[in-house]
């Protein structure tokens, strides 16, 4: 009979445990809504969770280099669905039609007016005119969509804006560079329609890796990850913990995101991958190995993104049963889990039932690709 009992409590206690493993909790203390959702979430009974992603137009591929990409970084979708990206190794923007047809550059290398000396981030203004970071020459070029030249904006008086995205109000969030004493910091702060600081939300100190003195920078604790959702509320995550911060428009933190999450062990595979992968230009000819160290394990997540129904969808560095392919978490717009589903693309855009990434072809070079979208419960 004891043995029984036992048995019986052990099955409880196996029962117990998965149910904390898939359960989603949420409560408010503060004012802020916490969402903690377990490792393996159970979908929402009625909700689409199920995403289906069809391949259906490449750009930037092929033999000519005048048309495809060296080393494609960053990229925006117009209304049209016409692509602009920034080939940061080619130092050129390059524009494509919806069927993914070479169309034109968009300025040149240079330090003049409409020049730039390395193309970096991209951005869509609510005018409709296409903002090219230029940090290198702390400036930003703006252009129409045509690729007339409008005006430079100087950010010589902040050491390195980068990173900018903006609202429907013109409003931007970027990453901000500075130097303290003997530290360096990247600040992430949202910025109104002059580049005026509205609020910060996260502030990272860390040493200034010098060659040879043993000071590196863990690659993967630099970068943190921002959104803007429909009404404005910013998405933050800095990718040490499996946690999103959502913002309301003037600052105040009203809602976290959290999911529990099994650790990814860092390969030396996954070290070159990471490495060859540095935007060109970036070191200088310098070393990587020299400034950048890694941890054992991944962070929680490598990128995410939003639908335009808010759903959040995050890449984890968990990965896929296909060679390439890593697994993307989905919650609604309060965060709550919807599902996972596999892919090889590292989606940047969601523009309707049409989602746009970055993916490697089958000759190995990164192209975007656009794919077809469509939920089934």
């Amino acid at each position: 009979m004891r043995k029984i009992i036992r048995v019986g409590l052990s099955l409880l206690m196996v029962l117990f445990i998965s149910e904390i493993s898939i359960a989603q909790k949420i409560e408010t203390k503060n004012g802020i809504k916490t969402i903690s959702n377990g490792r393996k979430p159970k979908p929402q009974k009625g909700v689409p969770s199920k995403v289906t992603l069809t391949e259906d137009m490449r750009f930037g591929e092929g033999d000519d280099p005048e048309t495809a990409f060296s080393q494609v970084a960053f990229f925006v979708v117009t209304d049209e669905g016409h692509v602009i990206a920034s080939d940061i190794k080619d130092k050129k923007v390059k524009v494509y039609d919806a069927d993914g047809n070479f169309l034109r550059n968009i300025g040149k290398s240079g330090q003049g007016p409409g020049e730039f000396q390395i193309p970096g981030g991209l951005v869509l203004t609510p005018n409709n005119e296409l903002m090219i970071e230029d940090p290198m020459g702390r400036r930003l070029a703006f252009f129409t969509l045509d690729g007339e030249f409008i005006k430079n904006v100087s950010t010589a008086d902040k050491m390195s804006l980068v990173n900018l995205i903006t609202d429907a109000d013109g409003n931007y969030l970027g990453r901000q560079l500075g130097i303290e004493g003997k530290k360096m910091y990247s600040e992430t702060k949202k910025y109104d329609n002059d580049l005026n600081p509205v609020f910060t939300m996260d502030k990272v100190e860390f040493e200034i890796p010098i060659p040879g003195s043993g000071v590196k920078i863990d690659i993967m604790d630099m970068i943190p990850l921002y959104l803007f959702d429909s009404s404005g509320n910013v998405f933050y995550g800095r990718n040490r913990d499996y946690e999103i911060k959502v913002f309301k428009p003037e600052g105040t933190h009203i809602r976290s995101i959290r999911k529990d999450f099994k650790p990814v062990k860092v390969t030396q595979e996954d070290i070159d991958m990471i490495l060859e992968r540095l935007p060109g230009g970036m070191m200088g000819g310098l070393d990587p190995t020299e400034f950048f160290e890694f941890p054992e394990e991944f962070p929680p997540f490598q990128t995410f993104t939003l639908d335009e129904k808010d759903r959040l969808l995050i890449r984890t560095w968990e990965k896929g049963k296909e060679e390439g392919a890593y697994v993307v978490d989905v919650f609604d717009a309060e965060g709550r889990f919807i599902s996972q589903f596999e892919t090889k693309l590292d989606i940047r855009i969601w523009k309707g039932d049409r989602v746009y990434g970055l993916e490697e072809n089958e000759d190995g070079f990164m192209v975007i690709k656009r794919y077809k979208a469509s939920w089934k419960n």
